[in-house]
């Protein structure tokens, strides 16, 4: 899979010591505890603020920022990271879990970081769409716009959840994609949602998702997936549709591209394989 660069948040600190006149800085270790302090102070809060927040004392998240605890449980990692926001938004509550040695934090529909359509942008003229962890259509570029002749608005809810829109027989895209495909793409949701089976969010999710399209879980896996349980899925494949413009017969390869410290992230777009398919993303950039 292709990586995606993006700008971390720096991993070096920095102290200042006074020699005489001259201050002289000296690199430190990276700290949670630094970068909880910093992302608090950056929003105008209080140490007593925060901590009430995340129901702590303030001499507790003291002893936080100051790098005095050096054990912090999972989940009041995230109640921290959730609480400043920011820290979600960026990924880099993704690095204290991972300095911490947790399992990074992982629910569909997290708040977007201001850069996304940026990444979008990078994969004009060819079709890219953004897909989170609950494989729901958080944004798709102009070309993906035009392919599926579906415009950002028209999907709102339940409705923007790719499952609903590939199963639900009156959704906008229904009844677009041959049975071999729709194994395929329900093949690597299974894998990508196993070590999640036991998240509260996951539960929530394939329920809304069964009621909406009329059928039980259990079906579909049977339906599509019968015999593949357990196998390791493709990544990338190819994909054949007919343009909505013109109706010419398009192929693409797929492929997905990971968003760095985003594990709920993932972008998957489509390459040309063909001149004919070539021609018609560059259609509206040609000029």
């Amino acid at each position: 899979m292709q990586k995606l660069a993006v700008t971390y948040p720096r991993m070096i600190h920095y102290r200042y010591l006074k020699e005489g006149r001259k201050l002289t800085r000296m690199a430190e270790p990276y700290s949670v505890g630094h970068r909880i302090r910093f992302y608090r102070e950056h929003l105008g809060w209080s140490q007593t603020q925060l901590a009430r927040k995340v129901a702590l004392s303030q001499k507790q998240l003291s002893r936080i920022e100051q790098s005095q605890v050096m054990d912090l449980s999972r989940d009041l990692v995230i109640l921290i990271g959730r609480a400043l926001k920011q820290p979600v938004i960026n990924g880099e509550l993704n690095q204290w879990l991972y300095h911490f040695g947790y399992r990074g934090y992982v629910e569909p529909l997290l708040d977007l970081p201001d850069e996304y359509r940026l990444w979008l942008s990078r994969f004009d003229p060819f079709p890219a769409a953004l897909l989170d962890i609950g494989w729901f259509l958080r944004d798709w570029n102009v070309t993906m716009a035009r392919l599926f002749q579906v415009s950002q608005g028209a999907l709102q809810g339940l409705e923007r959840n790719l499952i609903v829109q590939l199963f639900a027989p009156d959704a906008l895209l229904a009844e677009q994609w041959p049975k071999e495909l729709l194994t395929r793409m329900l093949h690597r949701l299974i894998v990508q949602w196993q070590p999640y089976e036991n998240e509260p969010w996951l539960n929530r999710l394939k329920n809304d998702i069964c009621q909406r399209t009329k059928i039980p879980w259990e079906t579909l896996i049977n339906t599509y997936c019968q015999g593949l349980v357990g196998t390791i899925p493709s990544t990338s494949e190819v994909v054949v549709l007919r343009a909505h413009d013109d109706h010419r017969i398009l192929r693409f390869r797929s492929n997905l591209v990971p968003i760095p410290n985003r594990p709920d992230l993932i972008i998957t777009h489509y390459y040309p394989i063909d001149v004919v398919t070539e021609k018609w993303c560059w259609q509206d950039f040609s000029g």
